[in-house]
């Protein structure tokens, strides 16, 4: 008899998981349920075609139903899962557009039910224009209200990737744009003020009106729509609200799984929760995280395609496939500053109860005889005892981008290497593309005391 798993939730995650199962074993049997009505949208994105970038919304779509069904999947969108009897090992199921109830079984289940964006209590949340982003419809909505002429001002709720991303997009369509967040920084989790304090600087000379340390505390309207949203450091005009204040894991229907605080189901390496049988992916799986040195919830699209082949893989007998950390690398690249981070900063560590130390250098790209350069900056989060790098930031500035580098930065947080062993990696040099001691090495020299190599 064939093995039968279900996969509940076909996003980034579901998707690279019913690919992976299917590419490796052709005579499984797949069948997959959602609740929306398409699959594979890249919501990073959205602030992309907002702001023009990308000319239609419909090419960050990059898989669909019946490229899956091609595969031998059966998936069923539309289709809502209410409950889940990890005893019996059977779903209750809802079809969305005729209302019929009905049950599945599973052998193995593959939960990928995603997040969904933090929707906090406001007074007068049920304004018109007070919209969230997420899936494609968002897209569409957001799209409409960057092109409405009688939208003059945006007001965006929460200074992340994706708040930021959307106060550059609607900026270049025009708008007034105030960014709004209760934190001190912009991005404050993933960079030091090393890093914010010139992207806040940029974005304050584009025109954004940035209100940090606020909190906000009810909108305001006309005839039904916002027009004004009030903080505990002053008013400001909003035609349109986004509220981006981060996600939550969707994971009510496992209720007996172990958990973070937040929701999100601890995983094994394998991707497997603490229920037998059931494999949590992407944005509802908390995994182990290398600098931490314990579980994390860490949202990113990387992390959920990684997660999807990993669970396929262990399903289909691959033992060999496994995830057995995490380093929540990401990047932003916005108002002029290409910027991107791995492991901690400064600031998460100590919060964390690490005793860190931090070594910058900023520098040209390459030696200045090359007469043109970028401007370039690193930084080193490290154990104060062992040397172990816990988290690294870098900034590039200019036409070409060196925020890359922060690959082998996080290979080197996932195992577990410290500043001397990292000083030795075998890294080349050609005055075309760097110098002899390049930006990450001289961050390294100057924190244990070789500080010779001058700018």
């Amino acid at each position: 008899m064939k093995e039968k798993v279900v996969v509940v939730g076909v996003n980034h995650a579901g998707t690279s998981a019913i690919r992976t199962l299917l590419t490796q074993n052709p005579e499984i049997e797949v069948i997959a349920y959602d609740r929306n009505d398409n699959i594979s949208f890249l919501g990073c994105g959205i602030a992309l075609t907002v702001g023009g970038v990308v000319k239609n919304v419909n090419d960050l779509f990059y898989a669909d139903c019946g490229k899956l069904e091609a595969l031998g999947a059966k998936v069923r969108m539309k289709c809502d899962v209410k409950a889940i009897d990890t005893d019996k090992k059977e779903l209750q199921i809802v079809d969305l557009e005729t209302g019929e109830e009905f049950k599945d079984n599973y052998d193995k289940l593959i939960y990928a039910a995603g997040s969904w964006p933090i929707d906090f209590p406001i007074k007068n949340r049920e304004l018109e224009n007070v919209e969230i982003c997420k899936l494609f419809q968002h897209a569409e909505t957001l799209i409409e209200k960057a092109n409405d002429e009688s939208i003059k001002s945006v007001a965006v709720i929460g200074a992340g990737y994706i708040g930021i991303e959307l106060a550059e997009a609607y900026h270049q369509k025009g708008k007034k744009v105030t960014l709004i967040d209760m934190q001190d920084r912009v991005v404050p989790t993933y960079f030091d003020p090393e890093f914010t304090d010139r992207l806040q600087n940029d974005m304050v000379a584009e025109g954004i009106d940035l209100v940090l340390g606020a909190r906000v505390t009810e909108y305001d309207g006309i005839d039904g729509q916002v027009k004004k949203v009030i903080t505990t450091k002053g008013t400001y005009d909003a035609d349109l609200v986004i509220q981006c204040v981060g996600f939550k894991p969707n994971t009510e229907l496992l209720p007996n799984a172990d958990k973070l605080p937040n929701g999100a189901l601890i995983v094994n390496s394998a991707m497997q929760t603490s229920i037998p049988d059931i494999y949590a992916l992407g944005d509802t799986a908390a995994i182990y995280h290398a600098a931490l040195k314990r579980h994390a919830y860490v949202a990113l699209a990387t992390n959920a395609v990684k997660t999807g082949i990993v669970a396929a893989s262990q399903i289909n007998g691959v033992e060999a496939v496994k995830l057995e950390s995490i380093a929540g690398t990401n990047a932003i690249c916005v108002f002029g500053n290409s910027l991107a981070s791995t492991g901690l900063s400064e600031e998460a560590a100590t919060n964390a109860g690490l005793k860190v130390k931090t070594s910058y250098f900023a520098d040209n790209s390459r030696p200045e005889f090359m007469e043109t350069a970028d401007k370039v900056s690193c930084k080193l989060v490290f154990e104060e005892d062992t040397l172990r790098l816990v988290g690294a930031q870098i900034g590039s500035y200019g036409e070409q981008s060196h925020t890359e580098c922060i690959y082998y930065l996080a290979l080197a947080i996932q195992k577990g290497m410290s500043l001397l062993e990292l000083a030795m990696t075998d890294v080349y040099f050609l005055p075309h593309f760097n110098k002899p001691f390049n930006f990450i090495l001289s961050a390294i020299m100057q924190a244990v005391g070789l500080d010779y190599i001058k700018k």
